[in-house]
């Protein structure tokens, strides 16, 4: 097992979309308008009394990804390397964590903010069932830059070179991004990596 100090420095503006209808019931925006309620964009954004925080564990899901949008592992696994793709998602879902170095299941946005800096608005696409669509407003807090995320990961498998870690690392920030809607929003490079022997 080892760590490794790093940090991320964003390229673009980030999105945030925290998913807050299930706490506060509120329902998304109908149609566009002028008028932005502060609560609304303030409940989408990660933030606590220290500031605002991309969780720890949204980092490690841009190596794994989901149904709708690849992570890095099968990124390199399969459009790199071949043949590799499940092998790598497993030995990310196994073997490499992300920890904040404040709170182990946060990363604090540096420079340090209170809230978000601006709102992205647009329309999307709902389905009502045998076909139909229709269209609905969102609105998201954005983190302009400058941005950086400093955080730890820990590699629980001495097998996997940090080469190959950063590799990983390295993808998950220009063709994942961080938060939400990315690569568009959120993309980001390694400017900072440190092996630190257990």
């Amino acid at each position: 097992m080892y760590d490794i100090r790093a940090r991320y420095k964003g390229l673009i503006p980030m999105i945030m979309d925290r998913y807050y209808e299930l706490l506060q019931g509120e329902k998304p925006a109908p149609k566009k308008s002028k008028v932005v309620t502060p609560k609304e964009i303030h409940l989408k954004l990660h933030a606590d009394k220290k500031g605002v925080y991309v969780p720890a564990d949204n980092i490690r899901m841009m190596l794994i990804g989901n149904q709708i949008r690849p992570g890095a592992a099968k990124i390199q696994g399969s459009h790199i390397e071949k043949q590799k793709g499940t092998e790598y998602v497993q030995m990310c879902k196994s073997s490499i964590w992300v920890i904040g170095p404040k709170d182990p299941l946060k990363v604090y946005i540096e420079p340090k903010r209170k809230t978000y800096d601006d709102v992205d608005e647009r329309s999307f696409v709902t389905m009502k069932g045998k076909g139909s669509a229709s269209r609905k407003i969102t609105r998201r807090p954005i983190i302009n830059l400058p941005w950086s995320l400093t955080f730890n990961i820990q590699v629980t498998d001495d097998q996997i070179h940090e080469s190959k870690v950063r590799q990983f690392f390295d993808v998950a920030g220009l063709r994942c991004g961080c938060c939400a809607y990315g690569p568009t929003f959120g993309r980001c490079i390694i400017d900072k990596w440190e092996v630190i022997a257990n």
